[in-house]
């Protein structure tokens, strides 16, 4: 499933075709096609639904003076009719994808970020120098999410920065890559626990803390919260609200009274209800962050 999921992040953040990450993979493919079209920003979440109910392998989207350019990959081109159907009125264009040797291109879409400006965030073959006062994660982009460029990510590495102090102990839920528990401890935390249910995210996290030699300061574990023990000054998640919204009131009772719940992956059509179990969970809001449609919520413990 994580596969799969990171094949689609690809897709839709660089416009890199899924046959890409197969062949690094060893998974042997045909040839893809891609179909554009021009759309509404309205339109595009419901139209990006349809193509992916039509076997697209993911789209890419791009910003454009009359709307959103949209662009679908597909493997093959025997439902081209409903394809064109599901996209009437708006003129679409089917192209082949031309081939090329995605084993040494595909690193050159993983480029350094930089979420704030003391963090850089860079893949380990194309290594930057620390920014002023601040400090470089290196972060090896396998299966687990987690690069520094999703806004959801950038958003809780925002959020660490603001609340992490010296000494904090620090639970990061979902870790996947483990990006915000080596955030954590470069930011001065003793200790962050990395917990993940996914034995490939687990994996790929260690080998990120030895990478940024934080290794002895991040335990990681193949679990759900609910198997973790102890308090702890921070308890930051990062995952979609449909994992995220139940599993607020377990990370609360896991938040030291003076501590702060970062929590990432809501959408600002969610806020309202997000709200709502932050409430229930006894957690007051203490500041909202927002990067286009995304929001990460800091809060704390009712007093």
């Amino acid at each position: 499933m994580l596969w799969v999921c990171f094949c689609r992040f690809l897709s839709i953040r660089y416009g890199f075709p899924a046959r890409a990450i197969a062949r690094i993979h060893g998974e042997k493919v045909n040839t893809y096609f891609q179909v554009s079209v021009v759309l509404p920003r309205a339109k595009v979440e419901v139209v990006s639904a349809q193509l992916f109910e039509l076997g697209c392998c993911g789209v890419v989207e791009e910003d454009i003076s009359d709307g959103v350019r949209l662009t679908a990959y597909f493997e093959a081109a025997e439902n081209k009719a409903e394809i064109e159907q599901a996209l009437v009125p708006c003129k679409c264009r089917f192209e082949p994808v031309p081939d090329t040797d995605w084993t040494l291109s595909w690193r050159s879409f993983f480029r350094p970020v930089y979420p704030s400006p003391r963090m850089a965030i860079c893949p380990p073959w194309n290594r930057v120098s620390d920014p002023p006062g601040g400090f470089t994660i290196a972060i090896d982009p396998q299966m687990a999410f987690g690069t520094g460029h999703h806004e959801t990510t950038r958003l809780a590495l925002l959020g660490l920065e603001k609340k992490i102090t010296s000494g904090d102990r620090v639970l990061d839920v979902g870790t996947g890559s483990g990006i915000l528990s080596i955030a954590a401890v470069k930011l001065g935390a003793a200790e962050a626990m990395a917990v993940d249910i996914e034995a490939s995210a687990i994996e790929n996290a260690r080998a990120n803390c030895v990478l940024n030699d934080v290794d002895a300061q991040v335990v990681l574990m193949q679990c759900s919260v609910d198997r973790v023990s102890g308090i702890f000054d921070v308890v930051i998640a990062n995952m979609i609200s449909s994992i995220l919204l139940p599993m607020v009131p377990e990370l609360a009772k896991r938040l030291h009274p003076e501590g702060y719940a970062i929590l990432g992956g809501i959408l600002d059509r969610e806020r309202e209800a997000f709200c709502a179990v932050l409430d229930r969970a006894n957690l007051v809001l203490d500041e909202m962050l927002d990067d286009g449609e995304w929001l990460c919520a800091i809060a704390r413990k009712s007093r």
